[in-house]
């Protein structure tokens, strides 16, 4: 029979409240965006691995407060007193990313002060610590240090099988749940990890115009070993 060319199309990523499973993994992050605004100080760095739940964490906080969330264009275009004009709590995915960015760095270090010592509220997710970034400018690094940071792991088994599900959830893929227990036995221990495996199986199944089962999730996992 001949493969069918598979046509990538585009999928929502769902990140809503009805969609967030709290497991040990993410247990402690989860309690300080209850906890807020009982913070100790104003501002919150969210910890973690790629793809262990950072953006999902800071989604559920910034609805929470009405926040708004900021790029490095953000930073740059605007002043931080225009920026709280709009807004008085941030969220700034990925902020280690601008470690070693002259510019980034001195914009957020001005948002860090304007928002922290103000009335505004700053979420910060990293995938480095404050400390091992590579922050250059050390006003900047210093107040980093400061604030509290909460750390995610990589999924344990419950949100790993949650995490599966939600996969084919957001791709709009109806599998049997043996499936489902089938990969959650053997897929990687890694959002990432799973994400990829995912993307692999509906690839696959649209090339060759069938559904995902074990032989061909079988089949998949076994290309992957051998990569």
């Amino acid at each position: 029979m001949t493969e069918q060319l598979a046509l990538p199309l585009p999928y929502s990523t769902a990140m809503g409240v009805d969609d967030f499973l709290v497991t040990e993994s993410n247990r402690d992050a989860v309690s300080w965006i209850d906890k807020w605004p009982d913070w100790p100080i104003k501002g919150l760095i969210v910890l973690g691995p790629a793809s262990s739940g950072k953006t999902h964490i800071s989604n559920l906080w910034n609805s929470k407060v009405s926040g708004r969330v900021l790029d490095r264009q953000d930073l740059l275009s605007r002043s931080s007193l225009d920026l709280m004009d709009k807004a008085s709590s941030f969220v700034i995915d990925d902020a280690d990313a601008y470690a070693g960015d002259a510019e980034a760095e001195e914009a957020l270090f001005h948002l860090y002060n304007n928002v922290v010592n103000g009335k505004g509220w700053l979420l910060l997710t990293m995938s480095k610590g404050a400390g091992q970034a590579g922050f250059v400018l050390p006003d900047l690094r210093s107040r980093l240090l400061a604030l509290p940071v909460v750390s995610l792991s990589n999924p344990d088994d419950r949100l790993l099988e949650a995490l599966i599900i939600k996969q084919f959830r957001d791709r709009q893929i109806e599998v049997d749940i043996g499936v489902v227990g089938w990969l959650a036995t053997r897929a990687p221990r890694d959002a990432a990890g799973i994400s990829d495996l995912i993307s692999r199986l509906d690839e696959t199944s649209l090339a060759m115009g069938g559904k995902i089962t074990i032989a061909l999730a079988r089949k998949v996992m076994e290309g992957l070993n051998e990569e």
